[in-house]
């Protein structure tokens, strides 16, 4: 594929990436660090990081006072924050910004006790049957942080099912809001896009059939908010949910809540106390009517809301049209190449519009590798970041490994006896916009040859249940930052916290180094090396769906 043009901007990302160019020491030597774990949390972004040393922390207070210069200036900086957040999210203005917790779980729960759907203790639902009882619509594949909170809540749970394409499928979901139409209140949550697959929902399609039937409509862009534009008004979006800490410069910064306050009638904050009230008594108090900040009590995340303002400002620098465009090329680049594999699986349907998001499988015969050693072959071969298992979309998980609910119980029982490395699951990674095409192709090509040669590894690694890795050797390698020693070095004047020293070599040069000497090993490995075997219950042995390391040869 045509290499795309490097512009200045996104170099400048990449050069500003805190970690960038660094090496991860591995069993087989040094690999340069190679992040492709963006859909779980971003990285850090050097120029976000020396403004807020430079310009929030000298002059840092709380901001539950205006009458200092420090509390009026980190105030500022706070409010800031929030209108860039609203400005890019098209906000209007009977939308309220709450920053809540680290990410959309905190969200969903806010919106979720402020709505007073909560049941303490699975306590006797208080909302009546029928017509009365509030009801939820969520969509097939969400993650579990908008799912699980609406399971344990007093509303009735209704899940649209995906259509014969992989889709949610829209016949049946104007099919039940008809049905339900008559609830007093009425919510569709659906995720924006799937974590696993990077799927996109028809947003503007659902929200629409949502408010035509006078539902609320609410969205999780935990997965999709970094990559896509999201407009509140056009959209016809009643409350969103975002992890901020999924973007670009986005670590150490707080989930984000934007809501329709129409929807809100709570007259007690979800979380009461300081900062809540406008005045309070011996005996009585008043709550603010400000719904942010009343829903904001006790000290706010305050550097942490000033960064994410930061990272939104990056986002709408570069053009969410611009990511979109650039991760919609590496996307096609991908599923390009690595369904021509016949040893590799792409999860979920590769011709609908999805985000650069991708969750494979490597097939051994009639068995499949282990999603965790083939990540930890990513790392100790390549230095690639990656993630396996089930990306806490179980639901969806069961739908794309097409798995029963008899098979279902029984993984469960044989994992609750200790058989963990049962549980199903994929290796996901994905393909931020900025990253340069020399490591696109890197990523792809280790993805490639350990679907060619992956398995040739398997008896030289040992599977640890306790931490559920698999262990070159039998041993945990790599080395780690002691935070139990930082004060004391600094106390010594030896208060230099470096962690893999940077490469200084060409990343090209050295990604194909990594490719070469990856496959001489994986071609031919060391007889001196040890073997292992993994021997498993006879139940759990039933349900395997793994190669066995002494399955080969």
């Amino acid at each position: 594929m045509a290499q795309q043009p490097t512009s200045p901007q996104l170099a400048r990302i990449r050069d500003e990436i805190i970690g960038e160019h660094s090496v991860v020491n591995t069993p087989f030597g040094e690999k340069p660090l190679v992040y492709a774990d963006y859909t779980a949390s971003g990285r850090s972004l050097g120029f976000i990081e020396r403004f807020v040393q430079q310009q929030v922390l000298p002059y840092y207070a709380n901001t539950h006072t205006e009458t200092s210069y420090t509390g009026r200036h980190t105030t500022e900086l706070r409010e800031q924050a929030r209108q860039t957040i609203r400005q890019a999210l098209n906000a209007s203005e009977r939308h309220r910004l709450i920053f809540c917790g680290s990410g959309a779980t905190a969200a969903i729960d806010k919106l979720i006790t402020m709505l007073e759907l909560k049941q303490h203790g699975h306590a006797v639902n208080t909302h009546q049957a029928g017509d009365e009882r509030p009801v939820v619509f969520i969509g097939p594949y969400e993650h579990h942080s908008n799912e699980l909170p609406w399971r344990e809540s007093a509303a009735e749970v209704v899940c649209i099912p995906l259509d014969e394409c992989g889709q949610i499928d829209l016949e049946v979901l104007e099919g039940k809001l008809q049905t339900y139409q008559h609830r007093n209140l009425k919510i569709g949550s659906f995720s924006a896009a799937s974590n696993v697959t990077g799927l996109r929902s028809p947003v503007g399609k659902i929200s629409a059939l949502l408010k035509q039937y006078g539902f609320w409509s609410c969205w999780d862009y935990a997965a999709a908010a970094p990559y896509v534009g999201i407009d509140m008004q056009a959209l016809q979006l009643d409350a969103v949910f975002i992890s901020t800490h999924k973007f670009i410069g986005g670590p150490g910064t707080p989930g984000i809540l934007m809501v329709n306050q129409a929807m809100l009638d709570n007259d007690i904050p979800a979380v009461p106390g300081g900062g809540t009230v406008s005045f309070v008594t011996p005996t009585e108090h008043t709550y603010l009517s400000d719904v942010e900040r009343r829903e904001e009590g006790g000290t706010p995340g305050i550097v942490e809301s000033i960064r994410a303002g930061l990272v939104f400002a990056l986002q709408q620098a570069v053009g969410t049209d611009t990511i979109e465009k650039l991760e919609r090329a590496h996307t096609r680049e991908a599923i390009e190449r690595l369904q021509k594999h016949p040893n590799i699986e792409i999860m979920g349907d590769t011709e609908a519009e999805r985000l650069s998001i991708i969750s494979f499988r490597i097939k051994h015969g009639q068995k499949h590798l282990h999603y965790s050693f083939v990540v930890a072959l990513l790392n100790d071969l390549f230095g690639i970041q990656a993630r396996g298992g089930c990306s806490c979309a179980g639901p969806y998980g069961h739908y794309l490994l097409g798995l029963s609910q008899d098979q279902s119980r029984a993984i469960e029982d044989e994992m609750n006896r200790g058989a963990m490395l049962l549980r199903p699951g994929w290796i996901r990674f994905n393909l931020n916009y900025f990253l340069e095409h020399s490591t696109v192709d890197y990523i792809l090509s280790a993805i490639e040859l350990l679907a060619e040669h992956g398995a040739a590894f398997l008896p030289y690694y040992q599977y640890q249940e306790k931490p559920g890795v698999w262990c070159f050797q039998g041993e945990r390698f790599g080395d780690s930052a002691n935070l139990s020693s930082a004060i004391g070095n600094w106390l010594a004047r030896k208060d230099s916290f470096e962690h893999g020293v940077a490469s200084e070599t060409d990343p090209q040069a050295l990604y194909q180094q990594c490719l070469r000497e990856a496959e001489e090993k994986l071609r031919s490995p060391n007889p001196a090396w040890q073997r292992f075997d993994l021997e498993l219950q006879a139940q759990a042995e039933n349900l395997r769906w793994f190669l066995l390391p002494q399955e080969v040869a």
